[in-house]
């Protein structure tokens, strides 16, 4: 690596340093104020040359209100008697343009101690002051904002659960004044329960690992009470690192109790259809006891089993979290289960992926697979013990449903492409397949049959 040697004279490497600092201007005045050197960074900055400016009374770089004030004289005063003046004001430029300078002056001495005269070392902070006021305003703007969302409580805490801030939504929310609030820890507001089980750490810790946590669940308030809180926990970041947390929430106790009043009469709803249901199957059941022909007997049986098993899924829509779906993997176990018990020579075997669908379509799609099954139990295994199986897959938007068997197969007048159907069963499984939006395969396997359905998850 080359090397250079610095000047001999030492005067020489301050007149370089000087002349180097383009961004800087730097110049030295009398006792008087006149300016005495200008360096080249003054130059670029206030636009005069050396020769232009040499001479004059450095107020001149001072704004008009500025120089009325007597601003140039209060900085020398300042300096020479302190040792330092900060200079921190808007500057003039040689064209008339402005900007904000942040500078320093400070008392030039000779090799005895005395005070000779004064030096100025000033620099252009326009972008600086700017990015400052955009930044005040922006949370002048933010604070203004919290200040006005009265509905939403608006509060952060630290890394270790302190509130370090506390708008009026949370004041009004909680029942806590900002000041009595500000340094304790967020876990007050939780209840004990929730405390003990961990919830609010393990809201922190879903916050840093997704990006968020939603916060639905009872709250505490300062006099006791306590309201259904809905909103979320959001990391908050500060020069890289983990600076704590922001809560957002909302008092949403009147809609919580809606919901929970909608479930209960959706439930009770649903249960005394259910109830409705299972006794017209019963009665379905007496009459087919009565009948005195066989073929109005099993008439009457196929349709108790068809009503028995729209009775089943409302039995299970009120017993399940959400009325409204239905998951295929826990429905149809049971589903089987039920048709299985009507058979003392086969069994129903189900593998079943979880496969959310609505209500209705899980109707219809229950109603498609007793109708498979029991014709299988009927037709498959003539007099012998057989399986039918039963599984549902979901492929993207697709749920994929198949009944087959290992039996005897499809009768020799059996056309798989015919839309008519001599049974009433075959029909009931192609007006079902319609309503599904499905298509329907079957398929001759020898042994046994299969009997394939694709449909839409969403109807």
């Amino acid at each position: 690596m080359d090397q250079c040697s610095f000047p001999g004279d030492e005067a020489e490497i301050y007149r370089h340093i000087v002349e180097s600092a383009l961004d800087y201007a730097i110049f030295a005045m009398d006792l008087g104020g006149t300016v005495a050197t200008w360096s080249p960074g003054a130059a670029n900055l206030f636009g005069y040359s050396a020769q232009e400016i040499i001479g004059q009374n450095s107020s001149i770089i001072f704004s008009f209100e500025d120089q009325l004030a007597g601003a140039a004289l209060k900085e020398m005063r300042l300096a020479l008697s302190t040792g330092r003046a900060d200079d921190n004001r808007w500057h003039v430029r040689k064209d008339g343009s402005m900007f904000w300078a942040s500078g320093l002056m400070m008392p030039l001495r000779d090799d005895s101690g005395k005070v000779y005269g004064l030096i100025k070392v000033v620099r252009d902070r326009t972008q600086s002051l700017q990015h400052d006021e955009a930044l005040r305003a922006s949370e002048e703007r933010l604070q203004l904002i919290l200040e006005s969302a009265v509905d939403y409580a608006i509060f952060a805490f630290d890394r270790d659960g302190r509130i370090i801030s506390w708008n009026t939504g949370a004041c009004r929310i909680f029942g806590y004044e900002e000041g009595e609030i500000l340094g304790r820890d967020a876990r007050i507001l939780f209840l004990p329960e929730d405390r003990e089980a961990g919830a609010p750490d393990s809201e922190m810790a879903t916050a840093l690992e997704r990006g968020r946590a939603d916060n639905e669940r009872f709250h505490l308030r300062k006099d006791g009470s306590t309201f259904w809180g809905s909103g979320l926990t959001m990391p908050l970041r500060a020069d890289r690192q983990r600076a704590g947390f922001l809560k957002v929430l909302r008092d949403d106790t009147e809609r919580h109790f809606a919901e929970e009043h909608q479930q209960v009469m959706v439930r009770e709803m649903s249960h005394r259809v259910k109830n409705s249901l299972a006794l017209v199957a019963a009665m379905l059941a007496m009459q087919a006891r009565s009948a005195k022909e066989p073929e109005a007997s099993r008439a009457l049986r196929d349709a108790e089993a068809r009503v028995g098993t729209i009775a089943q899924v409302h039995d299970q829509l009120w017993r399940q979290p959400h009325v409204e779906t239905v998951d295929l993997s826990e429905f149809l176990p049971n589903l089987c289960q039920r048709i299985e018990q009507s058979s003392a020579l086969h069994t129903v075997s189900v593998d079943a992926d979880r496969c959310v669908v609505d209500a209705d379509r899980a109707i219809q799609i229950a109603l498609l697979v007793n109708e498979l099954v029991t014709n299988a139990l009927k037709h498959a295994y003539p007099g012998v013990h057989g399986v039918i199986t039963v599984s549902a897959c979901g492929a993207g938007d697709e749920i994929r449903l198949e009944v087959a068997d290992n039996g005897r197969g499809l009768p020799p007048d059996f056309s798989p492409g015919e839309t008519n159907g001599k049974s009433l069963g075959m029909k009931i499984v192609r007006g079902l397949v319609q309503q599904l939006k499905a298509e329907l395969r079957i398929e001759n396997r020898q042994p046994g049959a299969g009997f394939v359905i694709r449909m839409p998850k969403n109807g």
